[in-house]
């Protein structure tokens, strides 16, 4: 009997030996002791019955902070969010309040406190950020990093905006768009395929697309703008709501395809007609210095060659003579007062000058056929 009861105890001794103890076990040996399971089951931690930590077969770690039900746990990695995920796959959630409102969509990334958190639609975005993308209840393949790029942001394709507050404080609709800097694009409402690289650019336009700006804090104050190109900083439109307008550094300027060089007080005309009512594409203040200048001619008869033709009935000397003492110029050419009111057209006035050579040669050959024959007479 005695050593009956000494077998027991050594027995007994040995089993609660190999078992964990609530303050600790001594002697253990890694590999051969450890916590975990023996079969191919997840290993799970329970706190008050509820489950928060489940390691899976296939090595994942998955962690809850709050209850849940049908958890698809082997398919998605879940750090205190997710926690309404049902069919959803490929999901990453690392913070509180991450994706907390998804139960189907897939392959979203969600990195710091509340990022996607109102998703329920949509698939592939990544929020990297406190409050990124926190109020988006659709999109697709876009990107927010930065505390709270993206936050109001109601659905959209595409969409990337990185920088503190970038496209993040209206309610965003659209495709496309990317904003880089800080409150780039911020209180974008409604708009597509805008490109804005700086912080505060466009930074209260809520209605625009086709917009494209790098520099700081470009066109901050429009509400509404498109096809819009700035490139510099600081650049004030010169309309509130512009449309189609160019400026490089407040040094080239355009108007829907009308182009200025120079620093323009007021802004180009649209279509390109000007003061005088003629049509131009290219303003320049200050004048242009450049070795080469070519002019193309639309037709033969641009051209002054039509003075040596023979019926052309050139102008006797007397009437030119008469002409230049009661104009003060020449016929055809302008006056002073007009050239200074209008400018004159380069081509227009090579094609006269070479009118007047042409005519001036042709005097020249009638005077030099006069002197031959008074030579004769006087022979």
């Amino acid at each position: 009997m005695k050593k009956t009861i000494i077998l027991l105890s050594v027995v007994l001794g040995i089993t609660a030996n190999a078992q964990w103890n609530l303050t600790g076990n001594t002697g253990t040996t890694p590999g051969t002791n450890f916590i975990g399971t023996l079969d191919n089951q997840p290993l799970v931690i329970k706190i008050n019955n509820d489950e928060k930590v489940r390691i899976t077969p296939t090595g994942q770690f998955l962690f809850h902070n709050i209850g849940y039900t049908a958890q698809i746990w082997d398919k998605n990695l879940l750090f205190g969010g997710g926690m309404s995920n049902t069919t959803g796959i490929l999901n990453t959630a690392f913070g509180m309040g991450t994706l907390t409102q998804n139960a189907t969509s897939s392959g979203n990334v969600a990195l710091g406190s509340n990022a996607l958190a109102s998703l329920t639609s949509g698939s592939s975005n990544t929020a990297l950020g406190s409050g990124t993308m926190r109020n988006t209840p659709s999109a697709t393949f876009s990107v927010a990093i930065g505390t709270n790029a993206l936050e109001n942001m109601q659905g959209g394709t595409g969409n990337i905006g990185i920088g503190l507050g970038a496209m993040g404080s209206g309610s965003l609709v659209g495709d496309d768009n990317i904003a880089l800097g800080n409150s780039a694009m911020r209180y974008i409402g409604n708009g597509s395929l805008n490109v804005i690289l700086g912080a505060n650019s466009f930074r209260a336009l809520t209605t625009g697309s086709n917009n494209i700006n790098l520099g700081y804090s470009n066109a901050k104050s429009i509400l509404s703008g498109n096809n819009n190109i700035f490139i510099g900083t600081n650049i004030i439109p010169y309309s509130a709501t512009p449309e189609s307008e160019l400026n490089i550094g407040n040094w080239i300027v355009g108007n829907n395809g009308t182009i200025g060089i120079g620093q323009f007080t007021n802004q180009l005309p649209a279509n390109g007609i000007a003061a005088d009512g003629e049509k131009y594409k290219l303003f320049v203040k200050d004048g242009i210095r450049t070795e080469k200048v070519k002019v193309d001619i639309a037709a033969n008869n641009g051209w002054a060659d039509y003075v040596f033709e023979k019926d052309y009935k050139l102008m006797p000397l007397n009437s030119v003579e008469k002409f230049i003492k009661e104009n003060g110029h020449l016929p055809e050419v302008p006056t002073t007062e007009e050239a200074i009111k209008n400018g004159i057209e380069l081509k227009e006035m090579n094609i006269l000058l070479l009118k007047k050579i042409e005519e001036l040669t042709l005097y020249t050959i009638e005077q030099q056929k006069r002197i031959e024959a008074l030579e004769k007479k006087v022979k």
